[in-house]
């Protein structure tokens, strides 16, 4: 009961600042700023407007919520799941295409990260909200700069969901959370070069990539919860690399 009592807290809205961000009271009357986990609105695209109205009409001033932290951001600012009557607040944005998965914090969503991604898919596949634009960005790579400890492990020889994953290098980013990414090498920055900066602590550039899945029938796979060869190649492909100072 005690863990439960440190992730979530019983709130009250405040007010809706961005399609993304909210402000709360928490039940011991503090302000919050909080940051909705693992979602994303890209603020240059026309949808970013009905996006906000869409979290004003899910989260009305007073309305009573629970929120399950995941991340703080800063002395009155976290980032946090938003919930509504046992009902993802997060989740129904991305549910309506008024928001896409940011891959950079999907971790720290890991309990929905399978639900996040099947709603993602299925507001693409509609084009619903953000994905009406044929050419909107979320179409366009993400590139993005990392700072933190390069880890190199080896794969095992032996058949693991490691080694069918062939993830061998890892940034310990440093951020409160201490994400752990997987990064892969590119044309730019080739495996070698991660190699030789193993333990070091580095800066980089990066572009996620999704990677690919193998069909069942063609090879042995580990599958994911939807049944489906877990996908092979995902991973932050690193763009630019160099010592930090």
């Amino acid at each position: 009961m005690e863990l439960l009592k440190i992730i979530l807290v019983l709130a009250t809205i405040v007010g809706v600042v961005d399609a993304e961000t909210i402000r709360i009271k928490d039940n011991t009357g503090q302000k919050i700023t909080l940051q909705l986990a693992c979602i994303n609105v890209p603020k240059a695209t026309a949808q970013a407007i009905p996006a906000t109205q869409r979290l004003k009409k899910l989260l009305p001033p007073l309305s009573s919520v629970v929120i399950r932290r995941t991340e703080k951001l800063g002395s009155d600012r976290i980032a946090g799941e938003v919930f509504v009557n046992n009902r993802s607040v997060n989740l129904l944005m991305l549910e309506s295409g008024n928001a896409v998965v940011d891959q950079e914090s999907l971790q720290n969503c890991s309990e929905s990260k399978t639900q996040y991604l099947i709603a993602e898919a299925n507001a693409k596949n509609h084009r619903w909200g953000l994905w009406q634009q044929s050419n909107n960005a979320m179409n366009q790579p993400k590139i993005f700069s990392a700072r933190g400890k390069l880890i190199y492990e080896e794969i095992p020889p032996v058949m693991s969901v490691r080694a069918y994953l062939g993830e061998e290098f890892f940034l310990i980013s440093n951020t409160p959370n201490q994400s752990r990414l997987v990064l892969r090498p590119s044309v730019q920055v080739s495996r070698d070069q991660l190699r030789s900066l193993q333990n070091q602590e580095v800066e980089i550039t990066a572009e996620y990539i999704a990677g690919t899945r193998p069909s069942p029938n063609q090879v042995a796979c580990p599958l994911d919860a939807d049944g489906q060869c877990m996908a092979q190649g995902a991973g932050y492909q690193v763009l630019s690399i160099k010592l930090a100072k």
